[in-house]
C-alpha cells in the first residue's frame, strides 16, 4: 500500500502496534477506498488493511479483498508471491530469453526447463561455494570460462588464485 493512499478504517479487528518489539500481525482492519469511474461516479471497496512487522525489522501494509484467510496466511502468501516475482527478475536478468529456438508449444516449453535448470544449478553452486559474488557476477565469470579446465567451486570462491593455479606464469630464462 502506499504511503499517500487514502482510506477509511471501519473496523479495527486487531492492534498489537502499542506491544513493543512486536513481531507478525500489528494491525489487522476493515477499510473502505473510494475511486471515480468512466463516468465520475464514486465507487467504495471494500478491503482489508494489514499491517506485519517481519523477523527483520521492516514493516509491511498488505490490502486484500479476501475476508476468509488468516491475516498470518495474507502475510505468508504476499512473501512466497515476493520470492517467485525476484526469481523470474534473476532469470530475465542472468539468462535472457530474446527468441525461442523453435515454434511449437514444447519447443518452447524445454527452453524454459532449461533456463529453469541453469537457474537452479546456479544457486546450488553459489550455495556450494559459500562465495559473496553477485550472481550476475558468478554467471559472467561461469559463462566466460565455461570451457576451461578449472575446480569450478574453487573458481567461484577465489577466481584469481584457481586461475593462477591452472594457469602458472611463463618463466623465461634468457
Amino acid at each position: 500500500m502506499k504511503e499517500n493512499a487514502v482510506y477509511h478504517v471501519t473496523k479495527v479487528i486487531t492492534d498489537n502496534s502499542k506491544k513493543k518489539a512486536a513481531k507478525g500481525v500489528l494491525k489487522e482492519q476493515f477499510i473502505t477506498i473510494g475511486y471515480k469511474d468512466e463516468t465520475g461516479k464514486v465507487i467504495r471497496l471494500k478491503l482489508r488493511r494489514i499491517v506485519f512487522n517481519a523477523e527483520d525489522g521492516k514493516q509491511y501494509v498488505f490490502i486484500t479483498n479476501n475476508f476468509k484467510i488468516s491475516a498470518k496466511e495474507v502475510a505468508a502468501i504476499y512473501k512466497n508471491r515476493w520470492m517467485i516475482e525476484t526469481l523470474f527478475k534473476q532469470i530475465k536478468q542472468n539468462f535472457p530469453v530474446r527468441y525461442f529456438w523453435g515454434a511449437t508449444p514444447n519447443a518452447i516449453k524445454m527452453q524454459i526447463y532449461c533456463v529453469l535448470i541453469a537457474q537452479l544449478l546456479m544457486v546450488v553452486i553459489r550455495k556450494k561455494s559459500a562465495t559473496k559474488k553477485s550472481f550476475a557476477n558468478m554467471i559472467t565469470v561461469i559463462r566466460l570460462h565455461l570451457m576451461s579446465y578449472i575446480e569450478l567451486l574453487e573458481f567461484i570462491k577465489d577466481t584469481y588464485k584457481a586461475w593462477r593455479r591452472a594457469n602458472p606464469p611463463l618463466i623465461l630464462n634468457i
